[in-house]
């Protein structure tokens, strides 16, 4: 039997983003052990949802999932492989299976920057997201983002305009291009690039998944670059994802008085990196990677932005963010994962906590606590105040 079925096996059990593979691989050296293993009671923090599903030895989904792969050439990156990114074992949760279309190479030992920002990108967006893409590009670097429409979408076209590489990690299963006006675009990386995910072939879509792959976009990365954020945007999720990695993240200054750059703005003024030209980016890379990057004259230029009239500027995508009313509670977001739950439920009779305190009073991982306040703060139920600490909105 492939021995890839006994990963797609685990993550069908324990689901997206669990810290307990981190767990589970320090103890078993393949995830056929993990699968012959008929005890995990005595195993810490695991629930017994989790007990329950991994003492379950019916493997028919998973064989299913293989058969899908192998009759459309979709590949199966498992955790052990060889090819499996080294960047990504170490994060918190890491995924024990990658579906991929395209072409699969081994990215240890390469240079990868994710590209990242707003989905309702302006002419500035657009221009800086492609000049900064072209030239890492150009460097020898691999251009990473999520195949979003706006920011994302035109990193991917940027690289691919300098005949880079570039990958396109999906919040979808890999044979569901998102959203439909990047089908196009989901092709051509298919033909130059790669485009992955960790949620298999078939599975449904979910509002959730896309905060969860970012975890995979700036883990991947050597460097995180935010080219254009308005306060909402999910860009913001990997740039504190990227942080706690202890990834670079940069961002780019943004227009006075443009929606889309408050989140920008916001992250200079927290601290992270500014990114005023790409060769502020890439400085740092050519000293780590002095094989593979090699700065292109213009990458040390900050190209002119020429933004149209107002009055020409024509809207940028469908799904704009708004700086709108914040959605309520399990109607517009949906059901809420049991972390964001208990997150609530800590919060509820409290008039803050820092995350050290969420952590202490919900049991949960710092990785989980850490990325579940930043989908509640973006889904507008919780809030930060100026001492980091939290509660409900």
């Amino acid at each position: 039997m492939d021995n890839s079925v006994y990963y797609v096996w685990l993550s069908l059990a324990l689901g997206p983003e669990s810290p307990r593979y981190s767990t589970l691989f320090a103890r078993f050296d393949t995830a056929k052990a993990i699968y012959d293993n008929e005890d995990f009671s005595s195993y810490d923090r695991l629930t017994d949802k989790q007990i329950r599903r991994l003492e379950d030895k019916n493997l028919e989904k998973a064989l299913e999932i293989c058969a899908v792969c192998k009759a459309k050439s979709y590949g199966i990156l498992t955790y052990h492989d060889e090819y499996f990114p080294e960047r990504l074992r170490i994060i918190s949760s890491p995924p024990p299976v990658i579906y991929y279309r395209g072409n699969m190479k081994n990215f240890n030992g390469e240079c990868l920057v994710s590209v990242v920002g707003t989905r309702s990108m302006t002419d500035y967006g657009r221009q800086v997201t492609r000049q900064f893409s072209r030239a890492f590009a150009a460097s020898g670097a691999v251009v990473v983002s999520g195949m979003a429409a706006g920011v994302d979408g035109e990193a991917h076209r940027g690289c691919l305009d300098e005949n880079g590489f570039t990958v396109a990690v999906l919040g979808t299963g890999i044979d569901k291009p998102y959203p439909r006006e990047n089908e196009s675009l989901y092709y051509d990386i298919i033909e130059r690039g790669l485009v992955m995910s960790e949620f298999y072939p078939g599975s449904p879509a979910s509002a959730h998944n896309f905060p969860i792959r970012n975890r995979i976009i700036s883990g991947i990365s050597s460097a995180t670059v935010v080219t254009e954020a308005g306060e909402k945007s999910g860009a913001l999720i990997t740039a504190r994802l990227a942080v706690m990695q202890g990834k670079d993240v940069y961002a780019l200054p943004g227009l006075t008085g443009s929606e889309q750059s408050v989140g920008t703005n916001m992250l200079l003024q927290k601290g992270v990196n500014l990114a005023y030209r790409p060769s502020d980016v890439l400085s740092k890379l050519e000293l780590l990677y002095p094989n593979k990057i090699r700065i292109p004259a213009y990458a040390y230029r900050n190209e002119e932005i020429r933004l149209k009239p107002k009055a020409e500027r024509r809207e940028s995508f469908v799904g704009k963010e708004k700086p709108a009313s914040k959605p309520r509670l399990n109607k517009e977001i949906g059901k809420l994962e049991p972390s964001e739950q208990a997150i609530i439920d800590a919060l509820g009779d409290e008039e803050g906590l820092l995350p050290d305190a969420v952590i202490a009073k919900t049991g949960l991982d710092a990785g989980e606590v850490m990325s579940s306040l930043t989908v509640l703060e973006l889904y507008g139920i919780i809030a930060e105040d100026v001492n980091g600490k939290y509660s409900l909105v």
